[in-house]
């Protein structure tokens, strides 16, 4: 969605982000009270140090990755909250805001984080310092996907964040084992859509791949929830 549309559907994303129109009660709690929630935590303000940290960190440089808005890492950690996975793959490091956000919700979470880029910002290692030995980095993405899927043999559902695709060539096989969770029951957020053409790829894929469950998105992230007794719908909101 380019944004003069977006400034079109506004009205109507708005109206519908509160809850107006929306028929299902999972649908309508996530909207309200995960994307949408006004309410404090505890960490928040550890999350704007550390954004203010990365900040200082690439002052300077003349080409870097965005850094994800106090906003946005606010919602990241509440739709974290919400399904508290044991179990989180991250593709993409956005040095290391998103990790510690999810990795804050509990001293036994654990993390494969993918990125081959990840050195060329030693600020990532600052960020996720308190949680290194529960984060596994890797510059291949088979294996990081592999070594995840062997964690997952327990019966636990795949919780998987996409901030970037660090390389091209990766977009293929994401699809195929995104796509592949689709069929079973998994939650994925996908971030940069409106600032990545793959991303985007990927995000479209994906959508047009569900069998079940729900997606909500103001075409700049999206959230896939799968799950086999959520009818498919799609939710265009405001948040």
């Amino acid at each position: 969605m380019g944004r003069i549309k977006r400034y079109r559907t506004a009205i109507s994303r708005h109206h519908r982000s509160k809850g107006h129109g929306i028929h299902s009660p999972f649908a309508f709690n996530f909207v309200r009270f995960v994307l949408r929630e006004k309410s404090p935590y505890y960490c928040y303000e550890e999350f704007d140090f550390l954004r203010q940290l990365v900040v200082g960190s690439i002052k300077g440089v003349k080409k870097h990755p965005r850094v994800i808005s106090v906003k946005d890492l606010k919602m990241i950690f509440r739709i974290a909250n919400f399904f508290n996975p044991p179990y989180v793959m991250q593709v993409g490091s956005c040095y290391g805001l998103t990790a510690s956000s999810v990795l804050n919700l509990s001293r036994s979470s654990r993390m494969w984080l993918y990125d081959p880029n990840i050195g060329d910002y030693p600020v990532v290692a600052q960020v996720l310092a308190p949680y290194l030995d529960r984060v596994e980095c890797y510059n291949e993405l088979n294996v990081a996907t592999g070594d995840y899927a062997a964690a997952l043999n327990d019966g636990t559902s795949p919780f998987i964040i996409v901030n970037s695709i660090p390389r091209s060539e990766d977009l293929e096989p994401l699809k195929k084992m995104l796509g592949s969770m689709l069929a079973s029951e998994c939650v994925l957020v996908i971030r940069n859509i409106d600032r990545s053409d793959n991303v985007k790829n990927l995000w479209r894929f994906l959508k047009t791949e569900m069998v079940h469950g729900q997606s909500f998105t103001n075409e700049k992230t999206a959230v896939i929830v799968a799950r086999k007794k959520l009818n498919c719908e799609h939710f265009f909101l405001w948040f």
